[in-house]
Formats: C-alpha cells, sequence, structure tokens
C-alpha cells in the first residue's frame, strides 16, 4: 500500500526508512556483518493516494463546501491526531538515529519496517477522520436544510388554512354554511400550527448542531442559510472505481493493511512467505498469523463491497420514487386549486378543501424528503468509496489543539 506520492513526503516514514537504510549502508564498511535493511512488507498491492478527494468542493454548493472546511478547521480531535503522528514521526527518527537502533540492525532486529508501517496506520487513520468529519458536516447540513424547506411549506400551509377559515366565517355570516365550517377551518389551523412549532424545534436543533460542528454562532450559521430553503443537489459523479476495487481505496482500509503488515513484521514474517500465503490462503502449512491477517483484511473488503452496493441499490430507487411523487404533487395541486374555487363559490365542502390541502402539503413535503434522502445517500456513498481523503492527507500540517 506504499504509493509514489508517499514516498515523497518530506517527513514521511519511508525517508525515515530510507535515512535507517543509509547509516547501515555506513555501518557495513566497518563489518561483514550488517545484513542488509528488509524491505517494507506488502499485504496487497500498493494504491495510490488520490490527489484530491475533497468531493464536496465540486458538489455545485459553495455553502455546504464552505461549511465542511470550517467542520475539519475546528475538529480538535482531527487536529490532535495531526499532532500525534507527527510527535510519533519525530520519536521514530531519533530512535533510528541512536545507537540503540543501529546495534539492533547489525543483530538482525532492525524495526524500521515496523515502524513504518506502524506510523502509516496513524496516517491512513487521520486520512479516514478527514473524510468521517467531512461526512458528519455534509449530512448535518443535509438535514437542516430538509427542516428548513419543509418548516417553509408547513408555514405557508398554515396561512392557508388560517385564510379558509376565515372564508368559512363570512360564508356563515352570510348565512350560506353553518359554524361548523369554521370551527373545522380553526381546528386545523390549530393543528398545523403545532406542526410547525414542532418542525421549528427540530430545525433549531439540526442547526445548533451543525453550528457546534463547524465552529459558527447561531446567528452566523442563520445568515448564511438565508431565506432560500433548498436542500443540496450532489451531483451523482462517476464512481470512483468499480465495486470490486472501490474499497481499496478507502482509508479505513488501507489503515487496517498497514496495521497488519507492521504486525507481521514485528513477528518477522517475508514478503516471500506473505506472497505464498496469498497465493494459496488455505494451504494448512500457512502460519496462524500471515491466515489469520489475510482473512481479516478480506472480511472488511467484502464488508465494505457490501455497504457500497447496498447505498448504490437505494439510490437506483429514486428515479422512479421521484417520478411518482412529481406526478402525485401534480395532481394534489390541481386538486387544491378547484377545491378552493369551488368553497368560494359556494359549490364545494369544507372537508374536501382541507383534504385536497392536506394531500398537497403531503406530496410537498414528500418531494423534500426524497431529494435529501437521495443526497445523504450520495454523501454517504463518497466516503464508502474511499472519497474525503487526499495525499496531502497523509502528512497533514500541524495546528493549534488542546490535547490530552
Amino acid at each position: 500500500m506504499r504509493n509514489p506520492i508517499v514516498l515523497l513526503r518530506a517527513r514521511g516514514p519511508f525517508v525515515l526508512a530510507s535515512a535507517t537504510g543509509l547509516t547501515l549502508a555506513l555501518a557495513g564498511c566497518a563489518t561483514s556483518r550488517a545484513p542488509e535493511a528488509p524491505a517494507n512488507l506488502m499485504i496487497a498491492p500498493p494504491v495510490a493516494a488520490p490527489q484530491d478527494g475533497d468531493w464536496w468542493k465540486t458538489a455545485g454548493d459553495p455553502l455546504l463546501a464552505n461549511l465542511v472546511e470550517r467542520g475539519l478547521a475546528a475538529d480538535n480531535d482531527l487536529a490532535c491526531r495531526a499532532a500525534r503522528l507527527h510527535q510519533q514521526e519525530e520519536t521514530d527518527a531519533s530512535a533510528s538515529r541512536g545507537i540503540t537502533g543501529k546495534v539492533r540492525a547489525l543483530v538482525g532486529r532492525d524495526e524500521a519496517p515496523e515502524r513504518d508501517a506502524a506510523r502509516m496506520a496513524w496516517a491512513y487513520a487521520y486520512a479516514q477522520a478527514r473524510a468521517d468529519r467531512a461526512t458528519e458536516v455534509a449530512l448535518a447540513y443535509v438535514q437542516v436544510r430538509r427542516l428548513q424547506q419543509i418548516l417553509v411549506l408547513r408555514t405557508e400551509r398554515l396561512d392557508q388554512f388560517r385564510d379558509n377559515a376565515v372564508i368559512a366565517e363570512f360564508r356563515r355570516q352570510a348565512g350560506l354554511v353553518t359554524a361548523i365550517d369554521g370551527g373545522l377551518g380553526n381546528s386545523m389551523a390549530g393543528v398545523v400550527d403545532a406542526d410547525v412549532s414542532a418542525t421549528r424545534a427540530r430545525f433549531d436543533a439540526a442547526r445548533g448542531n451543525l453550528a457546534a460542528l463547524t465552529g459558527m454562532t447561531d446567528t452566523d450559521l442563520l445568515t448564511a442559510l438565508g431565506e432560500k430553503a433548498e436542500v443540496p443537489a450532489v451531483s451523482p459523479d462517476a464512481q470512483i472505481a468499480t465495486a470490486a476495487d472501490a474499497p481499496l481505496h478507502r482509508a479505513d482500509l488501507l489503515a487496517l493493511r498497514s496495521r497488519l503488515e507492521s504486525s507481521l513484521a514485528h513477528q518477522k514474517v517475508t514478503q516471500e512467505q506473505l506472497d505464498a500465503a496469498r497465493a494459496t490462503p488455505e494451504d494448512p502449512a500457512t502460519a496462524p498469523a500471515l491466515r489469520d491477517a489475510l482473512q481479516k483484511l478480506a472480511k472488511a473488503e467484502q464488508g465494505a463491497q457490501a455497504e457500497i452496493a447496498s447505498t448504490r441499490q437505494s439510490l437506483a430507487t429514486f428515479d422512479a420514487r421521484e417520478a411518482a411523487i412529481e406526478a402525485t404533487a401534480t395532481q394534489a395541486k390541481r386538486a387544491v386549486a378547484d377545491a378552493r374555487a369551488a368553497y368560494k363559490a359556494g359549490f364545494g365542502d369544507f372537508a374536501t378543501l382541507y383534504v385536497a390541502e392536506a394531500a398537497a402539503l403531503a406530496a410537498d413535503e414528500a418531494r423534500v424528503n426524497l431529494k435529501a434522502d437521495r443526497t445523504a445517500a450520495l454523501v454517504r456513498l463518497r466516503k464508502q468509496e474511499g472519497a474525503g481523503w487526499s495525499s496531502a492527507d497523509l502528512d497533514p500540517p500541524m495546528g493549534a489543539a488542546t490535547c490530552d
């Protein structure tokens, strides 16, 4: 899982490994017993880190991109991970320069490959944590937009129900209907008013969560959200990789590979032994540690593939559902217009008007929820397929953080 990009890191483990190899080579001039520094193990073919996996930058919603960047910058845990990664690199570099490390190399106990793999596991873990944080912020933003748009719809419907109650009262005073219509109008307005209050409370809570994730004040976030309550429509970009290869690009699986490589290096497993075990994993002669490592990696990759397949399958159903909802919403809108005109003219009853308006509201909300569900699924798919991190994240910049 080493890649050319990683090899060029100025402070990265491979540079340190090379420095260690140079030290050992010089030591070899003084003694013929110095063994050649062992190469790093590779439990699977190397995978190049993406140059730019920040999918939110091209998602088509500038506010989404801004909020994700804010969320990444405000994540203290992420900053602490970066600080610990740099601290560990300095510690390992110091150990490699020490006399103890040189002596271990001379007697055939060079720990550089083991340390290199362990550091890469931490680096990939940082990259995955960054992708996780970006996904968390994006999903929180989608939820805020969902509730904001539903709140607007319910508020507009509340105004219509109140208008219906006024019309009913005019008709009652004219002796055209009984007081029942006015009572029903006021009752329905009260019910929708309660729905509006409940939705506003959910919107406030979701907005508070997003503000906390991004380090913004509620006032600043409200200003950024504005009056236009549109759920973002993340474009369904081309797949990052085929269904079989997609998990290979995930930083969490690359971290697992590196951890397994470090463990195998600690047990003095050679690349030849590892290659043989990969070729015939069921061979009884395969060491248990090798077999267990390969099985653990295979299980993790299969789980990732199943997760991706499930999300893609759910996305495939959205188009048909959207077409059905659009047709229903169009019919409901016509029904409302006809029912209101009939009621105002004295040819319809209030119950018909209320049912038509309630159906139209349900259709509109279903349309919003479908769009939000689709966007949320696309956001999750980005992470599942390995987006959300880049080669630069394997050597993250030091930032200010309060760490335990």
